[in-house]
């Protein structure tokens, strides 16, 4: 009987180890995106985040181009950090307007499109985490869905930079499928355009 009791005891002394383990992991993690976030709300909106609202702001009706390629002048001309331009962008994509969320997304776009080091910021900065949650959350504009979907689909077939990524190939492996040329859906989803 001592011995059924040490081997329980045993066993529950390896689970919490593991489990402690486990715990510490997301602790770090949860603390290191703690730590930028409260550097963010300590130094408030940079200068690059001040431009990233103004070429999203809610008003505008579609995007604003002229302001779009300044900013990507800017950037390719060192005038603005491309990091902090794309922590903005990647801040107004997490905001729950369907109308900043696609003004990002296409600033996002014109950005990797017209600059050189975008796709190692927007690897860095974990974008593509905030799209994916984008995708997921029932809540997004299909408008949205789809454009982070195209957006992700379309990189993966110019950009190697992005191919290492675990969500990148989450996403655009798993569950994103090319449904019809004209639209993107998420597997196993009835498309509103083709309706397969």
């Amino acid at each position: 009987m001592s011995d059924n009791l040490m081997d329980k005891v045993t066993a529950l002394s390896e689970r919490l180890k593991i489990g402690g383990a486990e715990v510490g992991r997301k602790m770090s993690a949860s603390m290191s995106s703690m730590s930028v976030k409260v550097k963010e709300l300590i130094q408030g909106p940079n200068e690059a985040d001040k431009f990233v609202e103004e070429a999203t702001a809610e008003n505008l009706d579609e995007p604003d181009w002229a302001t779009n390629l300044e900013l990507c002048d800017m950037i390719n001309t060192e005038r603005i950090s491309s990091v902090d331009m794309i922590r903005g962008i990647k801040k107004r994509i997490m905001i729950k307007s369907p109308r900043i969320q696609y003004l990002a997304m296409t600033l996002l776009e014109t950005i990797a499109k017209n600059c050189e080091k975008a796709f190692s910021e927007i690897a860095a900065e974990r974008v593509l985490d905030e799209m994916v949650k984008l995708i997921d959350d029932p809540m997004t504009a299909v408008n949205n869905r789809n454009k982070a979907l195209m957006l992700i689909e379309s990189w993966g077939e110019s950009a190697n930079e992005l191919r290492y990524l675990p969500v990148f190939e989450e996403t655009y492996k798993v569950s994103v499928t090319l449904c019809c040329k004209t639209c993107y859906c998420i597997q196993n989803s009835a498309c509103t355009k083709c309706y397969r």
